[in-house]
């Protein structure tokens, strides 16, 4: 089945235009993703038991956390932010 096949009978069964279906799937990926993302971000902070990525810089610069893998984890935690924040401004501009 085409995605045009698959718009027009999931408009029909959820009795809505095709382009409703196609916003409001668009929509739920989005809030999917940023889902995904916190809870990598909650892994990681769960991982040095601490609650913002500047923490966890700043304990890597102390010496209380090694600095590897934790720089890297550091670099995922701030793009998964970034990431985020893209993502909430797509949807607020839906």
């Amino acid at each position: 089945m085409s995605i045009d096949e698959l718009t027009v009978e999931l408009g029909s069964v959820m009795a809505l235009p095709e382009s409703e279906v196609i916003r409001k799937g668009l929509l739920a990926l989005i809030e999917k993703e940023i889902r995904f993302a916190e809870n990598e971000i909650a892994e990681i902070r769960e991982r040095y038991d601490l609650f913002s990525k500047e923490a966890l810089s700043q304990a890597i610069q102390d010496g209380r956390v090694a600095g590897h893998p934790a720089w890297e984890d550091y670099i995922v935690w701030k793009n998964k932010e970034a990431h985020i924040a893209r993502l909430r401004q797509v949807v607020a501009h839906a």
